[in-house]
């Protein structure tokens, strides 16, 4: 009896032997069809992250590069032919001080704004330049888009074309030659000599590249005055696609404005106060399509780059501007927009230098306007 009852606890222990190696195995097989799933959607991510960038890479390589355009060098003669284009007859209602350049005075020099990487700094040059006409031209429009990430702001500053500067190697001028001298890099150190800004990166578009992204974005929304309509519709055939456009029919209010008309506005002088409300024009317009861009989906926004890239001209690497889209795309619909200029009002002299009429600006007050943008939330 003894030996009957061993023989029954051996057969029991056996069996919880197979059981637990049968679950044993089940176990592993469950673990090894978990690894193989993680492993193929480990490969897939993998897979859609090379595409991606492969992508990426394909796309930003539609845009022009600024060390591979022809930057001719300007000689004396042309550079004597443009200053004598920027002197103008002194009008009888100025009454202010005429300076002689001896009796410029900039003051101490000026600091860096120290910012980090927490401020983006990117300059927007918009070049007066027509088919036409080869090489560099003066910087028309001259706007700075700081990116403040902690505060989640877009300030747009333009800087007045006729503000008279310091141009590092060069003789003292408006801030609109440097482009057309030494190209991105000198006016990137023009902008740093005078006010202690550090441009993190270029974009240029010519007139045809403007007008062409504002109709791919299907046009902007722009409230008129009736002079601006008026004067708008007076001068259509001004605008750069040679007379070819439409007869146009603004009228004051409200108007869906074509890439044509939107430049027609951004450099209209004639109305207002000169180049202070044309300078505003400029921001109102940027303004718009930065909302305007808000509202585009993955797919709107993949058609318009593919056909706007080619139109602009960067000194950026697309590395850094890959970083860029992936660190601000996501904070788009958040950023708040506000608006600067440069001089700002009680920052600067209206006077004639060298036969110019120019703004001297306060460059201790105007850099402290521009750091104000850049403030970090919480520093000091």
């Amino acid at each position: 009896m003894r030996k009957f009852g061993g023989r029954i606890v051996e057969d029991l222990s056996q069996r919880r032997k197979e059981r637990e190696a049968a679950m044993r195995r089940k176990k592993n097989k469950a673990r090894k069809t978990t690894l193989i799933v993680i492993c193929a959607v480990l490969a897939l991510i993998l897979a859609l992250l090379v595409a991606g960038v492969v992508y990426f890479e394909s796309l930003l390589g539609l845009i022009n590069r600024a060390d591979e355009v022809p930057q001719e060098t300007m000689s004396q003669e042309e550079y004597e032919e443009l200053m004598n284009s920027m002197k103008e007859t002194i009008g009888d209602d100025f009454t202010g001080d005429v300076l002689h350049e001896d009796d410029v005075e900039w003051g101490s020099e000026v600091e860096l704004i120290e910012s980090g990487d927490d401020v983006l700094n990117v300059l927007l040059i918009g070049q007066d330049r027509r088919s036409e006409e080869q090489g560099r031209s003066r910087s028309d429009v001259i706007i700075l888009c700081t990116v403040n990430k902690p505060a989640k702001t877009l300030t747009i500053t333009s800087f007045m074309r006729d503000m008279y500067v310091q141009i590092p190697g060069y003789e003292d001028n408006r801030i609109n030659v440097p482009y057309v001298l030494g190209g991105m890099d000198l006016l990137d150190r023009t902008l740093s000599t005078n006010f202690g800004v550090e441009v993190d990166g270029n974009v240029e578009v010519d007139f045809y590249g403007f007008i062409g992204i504002i109709d791919l974005m299907g046009g902007i929304e722009m409230d008129l005055t009736q002079a601006e309509a008026n004067y708008m519709n007076l001068n259509y055939s001004w605008d750069v696609d040679d007379g070819k456009s439409k007869v146009w029919n603004l009228k004051e209010g409200v108007n869906q404005l074509t890439g044509s008309q939107a430049l027609s506005y951004a450099r209209m002088r004639y109305v207002g106060n000169g180049d202070y409300e044309r300078t505003e024009r400029q921001r109102r317009v940027l303004s718009a399509l930065v909302e305007k861009a808000k509202e585009l989906s993955i797919t709107e926004l993949n058609l318009l780059l593919q056909h706007a890239l080619p139109m602009i001209t960067t000194d950026m690497e697309n590395q850094e501007i890959l970083n860029y889209a992936l660190e601000l795309f996501p904070m788009l619909p958040e950023l708040t927009v506000t608006t600067l200029r440069i001089p700002a009002d009680g920052a600067y002299q209206s006077t004639y230098v060298r036969e110019m009429a120019v703004l001297l600006p306060n460059l201790a007050k105007n850099r402290s306007i521009l750091e104000e943008a850049m403030k970090v939330p919480g520093g000091e």
